[in-house]
């Protein structure tokens, strides 16, 4: 069963106690899946953000509050300065950015604009406090992490697909196949250099990292400027892992040059100091593509059914499988474009 949503009534209370100021009105905002931000008009001051974080097992409420303090601790306005905290009532509020959706309107100069927060990001990995952040969600710190992750969700969906003979016919004759080839290939390379693929990354050649990054989680000001939300997976991580899944994230479908310029320009800030960058990211980027594909079908997975159905408003379940299984192919199609000895044949 579903836990209920915060009622308008419900967020300017908190809201007004959180802020310990008067509430003139509440209205949802960004909603989605994993939780609800309101808008909360201010009688006396500019409007706030109050987010609800439905439970999940997750502390998302902890991760993100804990992520946004220490970045505006450490000067980053480009994110939602955090004001206050009900963990019992699951609730924080922060800064409210005005913008509209980036992921609507893309511009020339995205990809750009992501790298340069992500490598302005690193700059801060030495900092004191940087030591007492957590992991990220779904870290991996050495490439046979990723080959479990992946193994992980693909037995999830071999399972789901039973009945639906689509997705089973492009799980065997073209995901499985090309990973396979991946995996060879990058255990091949490591067997060939004499490094342990199970060794876990040095924490000097870690990044800290916002996980689900990209357009869809970032808003445009009149000024043109990304300003970024949504903090709930940052932490720690394989830079090579931010990299990938920042260019193939498909919340933000960049086109292949501006993907390959954000690649080109953050791995810059990691390659000085890891002589084995460039090594991981060969080998590792079509397997966070491959996890990246079952991420995108995890609508068939019974367990995630209901919340994905909230999220669409009682949407037409079949037509939303089938539009999944279309972006699956087409990120794996792109995968494979970039690195054809992977093409199944």
């Amino acid at each position: 069963m579903s836990e209920p949503k915060l009622s308008t009534q419900e967020a300017t209370t908190i809201g007004s106690r959180l802020a310990g100021a008067a509430v003139a009105s509440a209205q949802p905002a960004r909603s989605g899946g994993n939780n609800r931000v309101f808008r909360l008009e201010m009688a006396h001051r500019p409007p706030l953000a109050l987010k609800h974080y439905p439970s999940d097992g997750r502390d998302r409420l902890g991760q993100e509050y804990d992520a946004l303090t220490f970045l505006s601790r450490h000067g980053i306005t480009s994110t939602p300065r955090p004001i206050a905290k009900d963990a019992e009532a699951s609730c924080a509020l922060y800064q409210w950015f005005d913008g509209d959706a980036a992921i609507l309107h893309p511009q020339e100069d995205d990809a750009d604009q992501l790298a340069d927060f992500l490598i302005e990001l690193q700059k801060l990995r030495d900092a004191d406090d940087a030591q007492t952040l957590r992991n990220a969600s779904a870290s991996i710190f050495s490439p046979e992490e990723a080959i479990v992750q992946y193994e992980q969700r693909l037995d999830g969906l071999r399972r789901a697909s039973d009945d639906h003979p689509d997705l089973r016919a492009f799980i065997d004759d073209s995901l499985v196949p090309s990973t396979a080839a991946a995996i060879r290939r990058l255990r091949r390379r490591y067997a060939e250099l004499g490094r342990d693929p199970a060794a876990d990354l040095l924490p000097a050649h870690r990044a800290l990292s916002p996980s689900d990054f990209g357009l869809h989680n970032a808003l445009r000001g009149e000024d043109g400027r990304l300003r970024f939300i949504d903090f709930e997976y940052f932490g720690w991580d394989d830079p090579v892992k931010l990299v990938s899944d920042t260019a193939i994230h498909p919340g933000s479908d960049l086109p292949e040059p501006s993907a390959n310029r954000l690649i080109e320009r953050v791995s810059r800030a990691f390659e000085a100091g890891d002589d084995a960058f460039a090594i991981r990211l060969d080998v590792l980027y079509p397997v966070f593509g491959a996890i990246w594909c079952l991420i995108v079908l995890n609508a068939y997975l019974p367990e995630s059914r209901s919340r994905r159905a909230i999220a669409v408003e009682d949407g037409d379940l079949t037509v939303r499988l089938a539009g999944q299984l279309d972006k699956a192919r087409r990120l794996h199609q792109a995968i494979c474009q970039r690195d054809p000895d992977l093409a199944p044949r």
